[in-house]
């Protein structure tokens, strides 16, 4: 059952799609007008990622998003959540684009982390409740946001090997994010891209995590 419930995953997310890297490139344009002295020190990145994910959270507000909507409290350290009443989304900044963000040493960040194995589910009731993470990234050689989407079920430090078992790029539409194959490995679930002889072309990519 898990292509199923991996499934009911990706569809859920469709509507955001396109939303995200709207907003977020949005989001980028205002803080490099606004405060362009950030620009490449190290000392005020920080400040820049709070910046656009602030200006992401505003602009968010006044979009259409489907079933989903803000949730949390912006005013905590920014922190940036949306819901669709069946799942959590919670929107981190990525450091690198190998890293996904550890749960830290916070009990309720610990318990988000603790989704039950997509393999493990109960095919009676499916993901209901998932907590996912988007892991938001702008390549400075790019300039375009990457939006990487992980189902955490379980707890790691800096460092090691985050403990997954959906693990891929989210898609610029709602179209390719329906063509991406996921199949099981040992380590969790492979994101398989289709290929022009099998789906008419697909963008976007990724990789299964253990």
């Amino acid at each position: 059952m898990f292509k199923d419930d991996v499934e009911r995953v990706t569809q859920a997310l469709a509507p955001l799609c396109e939303p995200l890297p709207d907003v977020f490139v949005e989001a980028d344009q205002i803080r490099k007008k606004r405060l362009p002295e950030f620009d490449g020190d190290s000392n005020y990145a920080w400040l820049a990622t709070h910046a656009t994910r602030a200006f992401a959270h505003y602009k968010l507000g006044g979009r259409n998003l489907g079933p989903w909507k803000l949730s949390g409290k912006h005013a905590r350290n920014g922190e940036l959540w949306l819901t669709d009443e069946s799942y959590k989304i919670r929107i981190l900044h990525g450091p690198t684009e190998e890293d996904v963000p550890p749960p830290g040493h916070n009990g309720q960040r610990k318990a988000y982390y603790l989704n039950p194995p997509l393999v493990d589910m109960d095919p009676m009731f499916g993901p209901k409740n998932d907590k996912l993470l988007i892991i938001w990234r702008i390549p400075a050689d790019a300039g375009v946001p990457v939006f990487r989407v992980v189902r955490p079920i379980g707890d790691w430090n800096w460092g090691s090997r985050a403990k997954t078992d959906l693990d891929f790029i989210l898609p610029d539409t709602a179209e390719d994010l329906a063509k991406l194959r996921f199949d099981p490995t040992d380590k969790g679930l492979e994101l398989r891209i289709p290929d022009e002889r099998e789906e008419g072309g697909a963008r976007g990519a990724g990789t299964g995590a253990g």
